[in-house]
């Protein structure tokens, strides 16, 4: 009964490693026509390994032995139907990660029909086929029959994703894999390229940690995929060698890293973020690790890493999902989806679930879906810091207005101070010019009256002169009260706009100033032009001639001119009305020249002069009138111009009647 069960048993087996049939474009059901053999020592030859007995491939799914340091051969007897055709065949191995790949084709007989060197291990300019794949022709021309053995040795996971193909069929297939490559690192540099122009647009330096993350893991996918040696770092044996591994290790740092950042993980999660923290410490140590060790001693570990990473990241996510932040919600989609993806392909390099397409490429798969919800959970992120932002901007707005509006009253005291300030200036200025006006009538009263005294005492007061001393007490009387009603007027506070002469308002204000003139013997000329009145305030106006007319009476003064005049002029201007008021004192030095206006510049003692008159009279005419008002030096003197434009609605002219 043992016996005919062992027969069984090797029947059975020997029935599983069928002869594969070339009929087709392509072969089917490779994996049951793979027979392999176990190199402990790797010292097997070829001679040695055609008498060797091999053991059928009894799994239903591509080649895979995970993690092992043994060296496998692998046999396939091969069965060309149509051998006198112009068909050529080629392998084809979709695991870029494999080091050193014999490939030896033998005809019935034991001639070796053609031999290769495949593998990570060999220069890509090498290669038959200049693909991240290895690929290699099959000389099957009036070949029947024939063995194809391979002889594999790797530090990685041990699979043989194995296919046999026509010209066509590969053709097909790796116009097929251009395309899905295509779209993924497409998807991945759109992406890329996204972020960076976000960062330039918000500075946010979550974007820039997570584009360090997109590239390190670009760089890692490549490696991967064996794209890296064909487009990025070609035979650089370094990369080649430790470049996978040390990228695994230093993609998880930068993963952590922009997560515990991205999450806030010291603020609504302290422990976990202690558990990030160590996993960040441990990948820079097993990045310099990678750097320095064999691959196969340190890719189990770094797979396990990154196997481990997702879930720490995820548990994070949702850990902070709890405190209601909301863009949590995309990163915990993203990394679910690549925590699914990175299961299903540690299980498979360590030979727990089969190899297909699907699986196979999970990786790109899950990291795609990955990186496209991180990239919406940066962009909710911003959308709910502008959101807050805005939020904050109307709240400070909405004090800013109040502020505004506090300030703007604080403002328009502080005018209404500067102005009393300015008229209280200018108010002393003309008590002491009452006081010389009031001199000279005063002492002619007093010398009437003592003359009248006498004239009674000696009888001599007849009528006549007694008439006479009246009508001169009266006349002296009445121009006494005259200068009260005009310094009276002049100090009114009434600002209301009314149409106004201009012509009219200098005659005024040359007669307020006739005193301190009159006593400094300078001579004046009013030159009037026009008749046209314009809507101003006549107080404010008085007082910004009088501070023109007393800025050129003081300039005259100080440079001792024995001939001082003072010329006012009122004109008509194309914009509307000029009045100029010029001195021969000498002009205005022209360093100084642009500061007359400022508020408390002046070239006087501080004792004669405040700064405020010329600083005012421009706040007067710009501000209050819409005018303009700026000084030139002339020959001889300096000139005050001012326009009062007519277009302007606070000065509008009107012709007079």
């Amino acid at each position: 009964m043992i016996k005919l069960f062992f027969l069984f048993f090797t029947l059975f087996f020997s029935l599983q490693a069928a002869v594969l049939q070339l009929h087709h474009d392509s072969s089917s059901s490779i994996e049951t026509s793979i027979e392999y053999l176990e190199d402990h020592d790797g010292n097997i030859s070829l001679k040695e390994i055609q008498k060797s007995t091999f053991a059928p491939y009894t799994k239903e799914r591509s080649v895979n032995f995970g993690f092992t340091q043994s060296v496998y051969w692998f046999k396939i007897d091969l069965n060309n139907f149509s051998p006198n055709q112009n068909k050529k065949w080629w392998v084809k191995i979709d695991y870029p990660l494999l080091e050193s790949i014999d490939l030896y084709l033998i005809k019935n007989g034991g001639e070796v029909l053609k031999y290769q060197r495949m593998g990570t291990s060999q220069p890509f300019h090498t290669r038959e086929v200049a693909s991240h794949h290895f690929i290699s022709e099959l000389p099957l021309k009036n070949i029947a029959d024939s063995t194809l053995l391979l002889r594999v040795e790797t530090q990685s996971s041990m699979q043989l994703p194995l296919s046999i193909l026509s010209s066509e069929a590969l053709l097909a297939d790796m116009e097929q894999n251009n395309f899905f490559v295509g779209i993924y690192y497409g998807l991945f540099i759109i992406i890329l390229l996204y972020n960076i122009v976000l960062f330039i647009y918000t500075s946010d330096l979550n974007y820039l940690r997570y584009i360090l993350f997109l590239i390190s893991f670009i760089l890692w996918q490549l490696s991967f995929d064996g794209l890296g040696i064909k487009y990025v770092w070609g035979d650089a044996r370094w990369l080649i060698e430790h470049g996978s591994s040390a990228l695994i290790a230093f993609t998880s740092f930068c993963a952590l890293y922009f997560s515990r950042h991205f999450l806030n993980t010291p603020r609504f999660t302290p422990r976990m973020d202690k558990i990030i923290v160590g996993m960040m410490i441990f990948s820079i140590v097993m990045v310099i690790v990678s750097s320095i060790l064999p691959y196969g001693r340190v890719i189990p570990i770094n797979a396990l890493l990154a196997s481990i990473m997702p879930i720490v990241l995820l548990s994070a996510g949702l850990l902070v999902m709890r405190h209601e932040y909301r863009a949590a919600r995309f990163y915990v989609a993203g990394w679910s989806s690549l925590l699914i993806a990175t299961i299903i392909f540690a299980f498979n390099k360590f030979d727990l679930i089969p190899s297909f397409y699907g699986v196979n490429h999970v990786q790109q798969i899950g990291s795609a879906v990955e990186m496209i919800f991180l990239s919406l959970a940066l962009a909710h992120r911003v959308y709910l810091l502008q959101r807050e932002y805005i939020g904050k901007l109307n709240h400070l707005n909405d004090s800013l207005s109040d502020k505004v509006k506090i300030a703007l009253d604080e403002a328009r005291m502080k005018d209404r101070l500067f102005v009393q300030q300015s008229r209280l200036a200018a108010m002393g200025e003309m008590i002491e010019q009452i006081a010389h006006q009031w001199r000279q009538p005063l002492h002619t009263l007093a010398l009437i009256n003592q003359d009248m005294y006498v004239k009674q005492k000696l009888g001599t007061c007849d009528e006549e002169y007694f008439d006479q001393s009246h009508e001169r007490i009266d006349e002296h009387l009445q121009y006494l009260s005259k200068t009260i009603d005009d310094f009276r007027n002049f100090y009114k506070t009434d600002k209301s706009i009314s149409l106004e002469d201009v012509g009219e308002l200098a005659a005024d204000a040359l007669r307020l100033s006739d005193v301190f003139l009159k006593y400094a013997k300078i001579k004046t000329y009013l030159e009037v032009s026009t008749t046209r009145k314009v809507n101003i305030a006549k107080n404010e106006m008085i007082q910004v001639l009088m501070n023109l007319i007393k800025n050129a009476h003081d300039a005259i003064i100080e440079q001792r001119i024995c001939d001082g005049k003072i010329i006012v002029s009122v004109e008509d201007n194309d914009t509307g009305i000029m009045v100029c008021v010029e001195d021969n004192a000498g002009g205005i030095a022209p360093s100084v020249l642009e500061k007359v206006f400022d508020i408390y510049f002046t070239t006087k003692d501080p004792e004669y002069g405040t700064g405020l008159g010329l600083h005012m009279s421009k706040f007067i005419i710009e501000e209050s009138f819409g005018g303009k008002i700026w000084v030139e030096n002339i020959n001889g003197g300096a000139r005050f111009i001012i326009l009062l434009p007519g277009e302007n609605p606070k000065t509008l002219v009107s012709k007079s009647e």
